[in-house]
This record gives C-alpha cells, sequence and structure tokens, in this order.
C-alpha cells in the first residue's frame, strides 16, 4: 500500500472532499491488495458522495480485511447500502449478522436498520421485535425514534394500545432532535383504532398546533374518523326524545335545573298593579340601561382591533417559530419537481449561493424521486432538517437539509443538501496508526477516528454512516 497516497486520502477525507479521496484511497492498493481501512473509509467517502452500490462493494472488500475488525460498523454500513439499492433480503441478512458481533459497541443502529428492511418487505411483527431491541439498547441515547417506530408496528398489528403506550413513553424520551410532532400525530392514529376519538382529536391537534407539520394521508384520514365520530355522537344526543338525554346534559332553556319554575307568576312581578307614575319611572330606568348598551360601532371596531393584535401576535410568534410560505416541505418538494421536470430550481434555492453551489446541489439530488421532511430543527431564519428520498427504483436514502429565508423573507429556500450517515466505531483498533499533530495542536490519529467514525446511515433519521 502506498501511504503517502493513503495519507493525502485521509486528508481529502477530513476535508469533506469525497470525491478527490475516492480517486486516492483506490490508487493507494492494489485490486488485489486487502486493507480494511482503506476500504472502509472509501466506502464512506462513496456514500457521502451518494454512490450507495459502489460503497455496499466497497465495505464487502473491508470485511474480507479479518484483521481490520469493526465487522459490526462494516455490516451496518452495507446493510444500509444496500437498503438504499432496494435490495432488501441482503440489507437484512447484513443486519442480523451485524447483531451477533459482540465487539459492536452501538448494535441498537443495526437493530433499527433491520427493523426498517424488514417494514419494506411487510414483516411487521418481526419488525416490531427489532425496534424493541434498538429501544431497550442502552447504548442508544435517544430510544423515542425506536418507541415511535415501534407504536407504527402496534397500530399496523391491531394492537392500539400497546401502541399507544409506546407512543407516551417516546414523547417521554423526546430529546432536542426528536421530532415530537410525528409522534403525537402517531398516538393520536393509535387513540383513533382504540376508540379514544376526544384524545385522538386533540393529539392531532397538537401535531399540528404549530403549522408546520403536514399528516400524512393515513393520519388524515384517522383525524377525519376521529372527528365524524365525536360529530355523530354529538348529533345523535342533540336529536335524542326528551326524557333520554345523556344523564347531566342540561336543559338550555332550564340551566338551574328548575323546571316549570323559569315563567314567573304575574303576581310576582307587580306588572299589574302598576300605576301609570311607576310605568313611568320604570320607563326611565329602561331608558337608561339603553343607553348603557349604545355606542355599539366604537364597540366593534375595538373589537377588530383586538382581534387584528392578536392575529399579528400570532403571526409573530408562527414567524419566530419557523413558520413560512412556502414551508420547508413546499420548497424541498417543490426543488425535487423541478430536478425531475427540468424547470426551474432557482426560485426554490437561497438567493445567497454561487452558481457552483447551485449546480452541486442541483446534481446531488436524484430524478423522480419524492423527499420526505421526518425531523426538523427550526428557527427564524434557519431550519436544519432530516429528509427521506423515496426513490423509483426503491430504497429510502437520508439527507440532512438546511433551509434559509427566501428573497421575500416569508418563505423558505434550500441552502444545502447533505447525505446523512452515521458515524461511530470506523478506526483501526490496533495500535499501528501514526499520530501526527495539526497546526492547531490536536492529534491527527483522533482526527483521523473521528474521519472514520462517520458513515452509518443514509436511509435513517437517526445516525449518520459509521
Amino acid at each position: 500500500m502506498n501511504s503517502q497516497l493513503f495519507e493525502q486520502a485521509r486528508s481529502a477525507y477530513r476535508a469533506g472532499d469525497y470525491s478527490t479521496a475516492v480517486q486516492f484511497f483506490a490508487a493507494c492498493k492494489d485490486d488485489s491488495e486487502v486493507a480494511g481501512e482503506v476500504d472502509h473509509l472509501r466506502g464512506n467517502a462513496l456514500m457521502r458522495l451518494g454512490m450507495v452500490r459502489e460503497a455496499a462493494n466497497a465495505y464487502e472488500l473491508a470485511l474480507r480485511d479479518t484483521a481490520y475488525g469493526k465487522r459490526g460498523a462494516l455490516l451496518t454500513n452495507r446493510g444500509k447500502a444496500l437498503s438504499a439499492v432496494g435490495d432488501a433480503d441482503g440489507a437484512i441478512s447484513c443486519f442480523i449478522e451485524a447483531t451477533q458481533d459482540n465487539s459492536y459497541s452501538t448494535p441498537y443502529k443495526a437493530y433499527l436498520g433491520l427493523g426498517r428492511a424488514l417494514l419494506s418487505e411487510d414483516r411487521v411483527a418481526e419488525a416490531g421485535t427489532a425496534f424493541r431491541q434498538a429501544a431497550i439498547d442502552g447504548a442508544n441515547p435517544a430510544p423515542a425514534s425506536a418507541l415511535g417506530q415501534l407504536g407504527a408496528c402496534f397500530v399496523k398489528l391491531g394492537r392500539p394500545a400497546d401502541a399507544i403506550e409506546s407512543y407516551r413513553t417516546a414523547l417521554d424520551f423526546a430529546g432536542p432532535r426528536d421530532d415530537t410532532r410525528s409522534l403525537n400525530a402517531g398516538l393520536g392514529c393509535a387513540y383513533s383504532a382504540s376508540g379514544r376519538h376526544t384524545e385522538a382529536v386533540e393529539a392531532f391537534r397538537v401535531a399540528t398546533a404549530d403549522g408546520i407539520y403536514q399528516l400524512t394521508p393515513a393520519e388524515a384520514d384517522a383525524q377525519a374518523a376521529s372527528q365524524d365520530a365525536l360529530d355523530a355522537a354529538s348529533a345523535q344526543n342533540a336529536m335524542a326524545p326528551v326524557g333520554t338525554q345523556q344523564v347531566g346534559a342540561l336543559d338550555p332553556l332550564d340551566p338551574l335545573g328548575k323546571s316549570g319554575q323559569f315563567m314567573p307568576d304575574p303576581s310576582d312581578t307587580g306588572f299589574f298593579t302598576l300605576t301609570e307614575s311607576e310605568m313611568i319611572q320604570q320607563d326611565r330606568q329602561n331608558m337608561k340601561i339603553r343607553r348603557r348598551h349604545r355606542h355599539t360601532g366604537l364597540k366593534v371596531f375595538l373589537v377588530i382591533l383586538l382581534l387584528l393584535v392578536i392575529a399579528a401576535g400570532g403571526l409573530a410568534f408562527a414567524y419566530t417559530r419557523g413558520f413560512g410560505f412556502p414551508s420547508q416541505q413546499d420548497a424541498l418538494t417543490g426543488l425535487f419537481n423541478a430536478v425531475t421536470d427540468g424547470g426551474d430550481t432557482g426560485q426554490y434555492l437561497a438567493p445567497g449561493l454561487s452558481d457552483s453551489a447551485r449546480s452541486s446541489i442541483v446534481a446531488s439530488i436524484p430524478e423522480d424521486a419524492t423527499p420526505t421532511i421526518t425531523n426538523m430543527d427550526q428557527s427564524m431564519t434557519e431550519s436544519t432538517a432530516l429528509v427521506t428520498v423515496e426513490l423509483p427504483r426503491g430504497g429510502q436514502p437520508a439527507y440532512e437539509v438546511t433551509f434559509v429565508r427566501n428573497a421575500n423573507h416569508i418563505g423558505w429556500a434550500v441552502s444545502s443538501i447533505t447525505m446523512q450517515f452515521d458515524s461511530s466505531d470506523e478506526q483501526p483498533v490496533d495500535g499501528g496508526a501514526s499520530s501526527t499533530t495539526t497546526t492547531d495542536g490536536s492529534d491527527a490519529a483522533s482526527q483521523d477516528q473521528a474521519a472514520t467514525d462517520s458513515a452509518e446511515e443514509p436511509v435513517s433519521e437517526d445516525a449518520p454512516v459509521e
């Protein structure tokens, strides 16, 4: 192996120049030479470039180096690459083998990939088992995602009560990067399936309260079903014959429950015994009362003004929370459609981007693909989203997309797109790597470790590639 070329390859990898890194990694050894670290890092760089099939082959070559180790990470990476190209059976085999590597420190990543691959094959019960293993893995720092996936499996299996508990536990464990809106929407589906329609409607309301999250077709159907059930029950109760209303219902004509007594006896009013002077006095009192109810126009104006102030405050609050038109999802979908149709992509890209940056973004987008935002961290002027892309031939690679406000400062535009991978346990375990010192005094070997820990998930919202 040419050590000089290898060092140049690692330098390019650390600098994010993955195209150059791939060329140097390929040139630093012969095709017949076995070098696990070289092919591992080459696979990671290929994943960064979206060349997932070539990455799968590189990971397979790295696995031939038995002295290198890292089997769990390599198998998990290869499984995710195979999932991205639609080879579900091959991915499942890799993930299962990865979970059997006792030296693998983060098996929850393999279980998450296994669960998704099994779901793509409609093996729901087995997928639920995999997601449960990922959720209870002590090395998993964010089990909320796995619990949410487990809840979805319970709904599909016709076990809504278990799904409710799974989603509620996921919300308890949710961290800053977890999409609580999606979890609440899933909880709404579970409530709806169990017939708890009031709670279902409330869960959907919470999920969509800020106007950012868009319900999936299945979630929208569950919301409509629960709302229709509540409306039907209300109408049925209102049309019930007298005496059959629900216990505790109030008579609108007798809210105090004194039916027959709300019509006073004439002798109690004194109306029939009023003298002429008393009638005049009462008319004066009535006139004073009418005066108090005047200035109707001023009152209407004040009410409208108050409503406008409240609406302006609500819009300002929504703006600071990342609301915009077009939304992040609309801008992303428009960009992908423009790439597929050959249309104008400039209207969906950030106005400050250079021509080369625009070309790089457009070139990284696959044609005929459907993007869906699965997780988003938004602020007033910038949002970062984790996006799952449905490829036309199968596979679901994941991207990290950054949005900024567009030229009118109201809607959103795409400023960068990067394929997402898992990062963990990628540096060689032997002590033979040389250690050099960078200009800032840090250990280059530790940088190599960080560079190696970079690729595990082109299709997952949970972690990058190992």
